[in-house]
């Protein structure tokens, strides 16, 4: 078995894809830690309150991906045979239901805020703050499913340099409209929390203008314009719904498992909350490589089966393992070395920064694992169209073990917060194991195309 393969090609297109994805979400982990850093700056209220108002978006951040993931699946595929007409059609069908879901996660936020926020927590400071963010950040949900879910889309072609485009000039926006109105400067009024949910209202708009003006009037090779929005395609929406729902589902489920884990920290206290934000921003941060290259995976696979060369597509898979161990390694390493830097930054509690401290120190072994389930899983076998099993381990490890074990040591047992995160997370360790297994028995390769 051959480790690495010799192909430069590979290594080409690895890089040409999973460069500016890590660029793009490094861009994106800046717009979150000048969140997390301008409002920690006002206190731990104003941060948890913000850190739980983003659970809403981020599950639907995370449909969206399952979204666009299950139709790139497809999408790759048909660009390996150059098959551009069904890459536009299936296009459509993500805009349709895109749009559809946001609505409804909007209507969640503008309508019942204080419900929503009230899953997550008890704290009355908390609740108030979050219903202020969300009635303002509700209004852009469908502007930015839109936007981000073409970004994502192009990825199947390999056209991944505009994400970087679109999300640095939206960082500069958001960090700018941050420093306005969170802190009432320009003559501008002290808007705190809303002043953030304004600003990033603001930088998405920014996102949509640029993305839909590249989509319709600059992108000259798959060529999607607005008349390719009316009609269905029947063979192409059977074939999204075998082969694309199974992973929108995964993520659905993925994403309520993130916010049962959302709800067991923001219920042991805001002190956990303000840690847990910290956190993940430092661990989105380590892991832009492993998001790069997981994306970049996930096309160069696809493609490659779509050519039709299966024996190439496992040549490069087994390389692919081996290049999650290297990734997950450095990013351990830094996220272990930034502890103490990260801390010092913000505004908070001595036992906040104990919490900050212990949970990074198991973040930076946990993501090791991450980083091999999120290449062989996201990347690779669902790039060969081996989405089942991918909903197979969610539900087995995720549901049946650490939600359940981690509801318990948080909510029931009352065990020590770092036991609690560990517990959990624990699902990481597992995966990894079985999708290695997976990748090297070869059974994971799937044309899904016509």
């Amino acid at each position: 078995m051959t480790l690495f393969v010799k192909d430069r090609v590979f290594y080409q297109k690895l890089c040409a894809i999973a460069i500016p994805i890590a660029l793009q979400n490094l861009i994106t982990v800046g717009v979150s830690m000048a969140d997390t850093l301008m409002l920690g700056a006002l206190g731990e209220v104003e941060l948890s309150s913000a850190s739980i108002a983003n659970q809403l978006f981020y599950m639907l951040q995370v449909v969206g991906f399952g979204l666009t993931g299950g139709a790139n699946v497809l999408m790759a595929q048909y660009w390996g045979k150059g098959d551009l007409d069904r890459m536009r059609r299936i296009m459509a069908l993500v805009y349709r239901i895109s749009l559809a879901i946001s609505l409804a996660f909007a209507a969640l936020a503008l309508l019942v805020p204080q419900v929503v926020m009230s899953i997550f927590t008890t704290d009355a400071q908390v609740i108030a703050g979050g219903c202020q963010y969300l009635r303002i950040i509700g209004f852009i949900y469908p502007i930015y499913a839109i936007s981000n879910n073409s970004v994502m889309m192009f990825r199947a072609s390999g056209k991944v340099k505009i994400s970087v485009v679109v999300y640095s000039i939206s960082l500069a926006v958001n960090v700018f409209f941050n420093w306005v109105f969170i802190f009432g400067n320009l003559g501008a009024p002290r808007m705190g929390i809303a002043g953030a949910a304004l600003a990033t209202s603001i930088a998405r708009v920014c996102e949509f203008v640029i993305i839909w003006f590249y989509t319709f009037y600059w992108e000259k090779d798959i060529r999607f314009r607005f008349k390719d929005l009316v009609g269905t395609d029947r063979e192409i929406t059977q074939d999204f719904v075998r082969n694309a729902m199974p992973i929108l589902f995964n993520e659905f489920l993925w994403s309520s498992g993130a916010s049962v884990v959302a709800i067991v920290i923001g219920r042991m206290g805001r002190e956990f909350v303000s840690a847990n934000s910290i956190n993940t921003v430092v661990m989105q941060f380590a892991s832009v490589a492993i998001i790069g290259l997981s994306n970049a995976a996930a096309a160069v696979i696809g493609n490659t089966i779509g050519e039709g060369d299966i024996p190439k597509a496992k040549e490069r898979a087994t390389t692919l393992v081996f290049l999650s161990l290297g990734v997950g390694v450095a990013a351990g390493a830094l996220i272990f070395v930034l502890r103490p830097f990260v801390v010092g930054l913000y505004n908070i509690s001595p036992l906040t920064q104990s919490y900050t401290m212990d949970i990074m120190a198991i973040t930076s072994v946990l993501v090791f694992f991450q980083s091999i389930s999120m290449i062989t899983m996201i990347g690779v076998l669902r790039g060969g169209g081996d989405g089942r099993f991918v909903l197979l381990m969610d539900l087995l490890f995720m549901w049946t073990l650490a939600i359940p074990l981690g509801f318990c040591a948080g909510l029931v047992w009352g065990l020590p917060v770092p036991l609690v995160f560990l517990l959990l997370k624990c699902d990481e360790m597992i995966k990894s194991v079985f999708s290695i297994l997976r990748i090297f028995r070869g059974n994971w390769i799937r044309d899904l195309t016509r």
